[in-house]
């Protein structure tokens, strides 16, 4: 599987992938492929293919999976609107509960040797500056180091697209993202960089990739229109990754789209387009 010490290294989010199957049986697919890194969403709620169904996850047996076939669970989502904690970061009511499920929720990332979580902002509250929210974010992350520094977790602060798929979220702007990091100021607060969000919002992808890469801890793939292949996009992504890989990011790049054929076939086909 692609990777190196100065390269991008793939991983395959299972969520949007053999939804018919277990979590076992997904990890183990993603396993025959080829696949050497793995994520998934909520640690309480499955995806089945058209919605999420309450059900947690066995984290016991997922750390012996990761054994048994040498893969690394590279992110799961700490904090999100859909799941997770469901609480928000620009909303300082929220502020405990976000504190006061780091140490379970880290508890479970240390059983299946996993270093990152993804966290939201939140969506927007009506009424609320956009200021108040900016303050809150950064308010909140801060308080949240110190806990993730203790326990060897990166946070990474994700934006998505408003344009599209995600109306209501607040934070769709990575600059954004990133005057916020820089007001944190602590080495396990990074960006999670979905490059198919950002090329809706902003485009320019590979001009911020470079101005910001310092700020970036982790990547997410999709084919633009559509979150489909990517291979099939108005997306260069061969010419995205060997600029990623010349500025020395050795990372995860999670594949997290909507397969349009059968879902082996499509991993096998991306895992071919990139040369792996």
């Amino acid at each position: 599987m692609r990777g190196g010490p100065d390269m991008v290294q793939l991983a395959a989010c299972i969520e949007p992938f053999f939804s018919a199957l277990d979590y076992e049986e997904r990890i183990r697919k993603i396993h025959d492929i080829g696949f050497k890194a793995y994520e998934f969403w909520f640690h309480d709620k499955r995806f089945d293919g058209s919605q999420l169904i309450d059900e947690m996850k066995d984290f016991d047996r997922i750390g012996e999976l990761n054994e048994k076939y040498g893969l690394t669970t590279s992110d799961f989502v700490y904090n999100h609107p859909d799941g997770g904690i469901v609480a928000a970061l620009i909303d300082s009511r929220d502020r405990n509960k976000l504190l006061d499920n780091l140490e379970e929720m880290s508890g479970y990332a240390k059983k299946i040797g996993c270093k990152n979580f993804i966290s939201g902002s939140g969506n927007s509250i009506p009424g609320q500056a956009d200021e108040e929210a900016i303050e809150n974010m950064i308010e909140s992350l801060t308080e949240m180091m110190s806990i993730c520094e203790r326990h060897g977790m990166t946070l990474l602060v994700e934006p998505f697209n408003t344009k599209v798929d995600h109306p209501d979220y607040f934070l769709d702007d990575p600059k954004l993202c990133v005057d916020v990091l820089k007001k944190v100021n602590h080495p396990n607060a990074k960006m999670l960089f979905d490059i198919y969000h950002m090329q809706i919002m902003t485009g320019n992808i590979v001009a911020f990739i470079r101005d910001n890469s310092d700020y970036i801890g982790h990547f997410h793939m999709a084919g633009v229109p559509g979150r489909h292949e990517p291979a099939s996009c108005e997306l260069n992504y061969h010419f995205i990754l060997d600029e990623i890989d010349k500025l020395g990011y050795s990372g995860y790049a999670g594949l997290e789209y909507w397969p349009t054929i059968d879902h082996e076939e499509s991993l096998r086909q991306t895992v071919h387009y990139f040369g792996v």
